[in-house]
């Protein structure tokens, strides 16, 4: 249940981020999960935000993506360089 508790506390998080007079204390079991995802709070509230401008076809981080191609053509799939920059911020 704790991954499950984790997960939730990180979305409650997330959308307290996005809602104007909303903003709370972030709670202590979200960096270690974010720390786990290789990513920031700035940069996990950017992919959130901005997760439509960032990914078209398919989302994931840059190795996962890399490693994907389309099953009608097979064709590899690119993510956008700032979806590549934001995860990159924690390597």
């Amino acid at each position: 249940m704790t991954g499950r508790l984790n997960y939730l506390e990180l979305l409650d998080w997330t959308a307290r981020q996005a809602a104007p007079g909303k903003r709370g204390k972030t709670p202590a079991s979200v960096p270690p999960l974010l720390q786990r995802l290789g990513l920031d709070q700035a940069s996990w509230c950017e992919l959130v935000s901005d997760f439509g401008k960032l990914f078209c076809t398919v989302a994931g981080s840059p190795d996962s993506v890399d490693s994907m191609r389309s099953h009608g053509t097979h064709r590899r799939y690119h993510l956008r360089r700032r979806a590549r920059e934001l995860f990159a911020v924690t390597d």
